[in-house]
């Protein structure tokens, strides 16, 4: 049964839509009229129809605008415009929006069905055609994928970095990076819209294994496939999805770290502390340390400490040069050297920019 809603400013005519056809016996369903076009997007949202038929010229939003808006929300909706007026510009917009239908006053019940008709052979071969593609990129090899669309620079940072390490803020713009990768007429088709859902999912799924989590639970409510894959007709129906499957393992993600993160981050800090003295102490140093990868240790250190851990090691650096100064008469300059600082200068530089005043001031406040 397909659903239809209606859309005229004049109530007889909608009337005559609603009694005069006869609805059950055609395979198709009045779900909703409206006698205007804000009033119709309101309750279109809800209803969500499969055919848009609209009359052109109404108050507040005529039929081109609604039509055009309907595009822009609802875009598999086959639209049917109505008008008494056999004027070009009209017809012009219409086909421009992408308007299966432009017809003219007064259509007989007959005609109005023959297009009706017209319009679901159009939607059931739409859908065939999509569940060729998802059948086809559900069982499609990585060998196939890779003839079919271009794959990335070497010198980009794979997919699964940017995913284990991403926050809900930045989903946008790494899911408009991922897709800069791709020729732009390709990333149109279905079969590369199927391809990236399938390539997020199993990432994000490695992504819940890595932190003991089953993707099975995690991910339940996205369990079916084939219903996801058939909601995704566009760029951007795909990328919502998407983004909201990325929410939910970056809350799984963020949920079961904070302990796990703890004991790393404290292992960190208390190397640190043993080994501040040492000019060669580094991200990557101190991340070897605690068996985490630089870039992963780097994103849950600031997370977890609320500071950068060149800001970390720079603090432990001068509070214990503070110490030094406060009670030895150790020179600066050896002062220096024993907190990790082999340029005299450059410590000086560091301690004032950071404390407001120079060692030597220090020592004597």
């Amino acid at each position: 049964m397909y659903k239809v809603f209606f859309v005229d400013d004049e109530a007889a005519m909608r009337a005559g839509i609603r009694n005069n056809m006869k609805w059950d016996a055609s395979g198709f369903t009045l779900a909703g009229e409206a006698a205007d076009g804000e009033m119709a997007l309101s309750l279109m949202r809800d209803i969500v129809p499969d055919i848009l038929i609209t009359d052109v010229k109404m108050p507040f939003m005529d039929g081109i605008e609604l039509s055009r808006m309907t595009k822009q929300i609802l875009p598999w909706v086959k639209i049917v415009i109505l008008s008494g007026h056999d004027e070009f510009e009209y017809a012009r917009q219409a086909i421009t929006i992408g308007v299966e239908e432009y017809l003219l006053k007064p259509i007989t019940s007959t005609e109005l069905f023959k297009t009706l008709k017209r319009l679901a052979a159009k939607i059931e071969e739409e859908k065939e055609r999509q569940r060729a593609e998802r059948d086809l990129i559900l069982n499609i090899r990585d060998v196939s994928i890779s003839e079919l669309i271009p794959i990335f620079e070497k010198n980009q940072p794979p997919v699964i970095d940017r995913l284990r390490y991403t926050s809900k803020v930045s989903i946008p713009q790494m899911l408009e990076d991922y897709l800069e990768k791709f020729d732009q007429t390709v990333i149109h088709s279905l079969l590369f819209l199927h391809y990236m859902f399938m390539d997020f999912l199993t990432i994000l799924s490695k992504i819940v294994e890595e932190h003991n989590g089953d993707p099975r639970i995690v991910l339940s409510e996205y369990s079916d496939i084939s219903a996801l894959v058939g909601e995704m007709y566009d760029i951007e129906s795909t990328k919502r999805i998407l983004s909201s499957i990325i929410e939910k393992v970056i809350e799984f993600r963020d949920t079961v770290s904070g302990s796990k993160y703890n004991d790393v981050i404290r292992k960190a800090q208390d190397y640190i502390h043993d080994n501040y003295s040492k000019q060669s102490i580094s991200l990557h140093s101190v991340a070897k340390e605690v068996n985490v990868s630089p870039n992963y240790f780097s994103t849950i250190f600031s997370q977890e400490t609320g500071e950068t851990l060149i800001n970390y090691v720079t603090r432990v650096r001068l509070e214990q040069a503070k110490r030094l100064l406060k009670t030895t008469n150790k020179r600066t300059v050896d002062i220096a050297g024993e907190v990790g600082y082999n340029d005299t200068h450059y410590f000086s530089y560091v301690f004032k920019k950071n404390i407001g005043i120079t060692p030597k001031e220090f020592r004597c406040s």
